[in-house]
């Protein structure tokens, strides 16, 4: 006997469900491993969930991806003092596979990284600015102009692209993001002005 529309219906969303419950775990190892180092949740227990809801486009109704987003516990010091958020896209644009984006903002001057968790919830997927004109491209790195519908807030924003396959455990999140983080952190501080000594005694 052909099954019925609703239990069609009721058999896809409970696979859809164990997908999400599996986001779910990697962006709680997430929490975890970023925690220590430094950096905690912006918005609490929230994720960010970008949606279409036009009739005529069914095909855009699946959730396309999620965002968590993260910021300096404390704003001094050689920690990670920036604004970081992770995307899972389970349909991404740069990939024909699933997606673990991450992305690495530096605050302009008068910038806080709380004002740009707020413009990240405003903004597109961070995602986009891999693809789909360069597909297969996994790090992207610009100013302020190249990334104007993002996070205009940000100097300079960089991404990095992985297989969602490449986390099987959080030890997996503390040697592949932790140490892209704490090496993007590096970075900064090492191209970061210093102040000029001929005016110091």
């Amino acid at each position: 006997m052909e099954e019925t529309l609703g239990g069609r219906i009721y058999e896809a969303s409970c696979f859809i469900n164990d997908i999400y419950k599996q986001v779910q775990l990697l962006l709680l190892a997430c929490d975890a491993a970023f925690d220590r180092a430094g950096l905690m949740p912006a918005t609490g227990n929230e994720v960010e969930l970008h949606r279409a809801r036009n009739i005529y486009e069914a095909g855009a109704w699946s959730q396309r991806a999620v965002g968590r987003t993260y910021v300096p516990r404390r704003l001094d010091g050689d920690g990670i003092n920036a604004f970081v958020a992770v995307e899972v896209h389970l349909r991404p644009t740069s990939a024909t596979h699933a997606l673990l984006v991450l992305a690495y903002a530096e605050p302009s001057a008068g910038a806080t990284p709380p004002e740009l968790a707020r413009q990240y919830r405003d903004g597109e997927w961070l995602e986009d600015l891999l693809g789909p004109t360069a597909p297969g491209q996994t790090e992207w790195r610009g100013g302020r102009a190249e990334h104007a519908t993002h996070l205009s807030l940000a100097d300079e924003l960089k991404l990095q692209s992985w297989p969602v396959t490449a986390f099987t455990d959080e030890s997996a999140i503390d040697q592949v993001l932790v140490a892209r983080l704490r090496e993007w952190a590096a970075q900064r501080r090492k191209e970061a002005p210093r102040p000029d000594s001929r005016h110091t005694r």
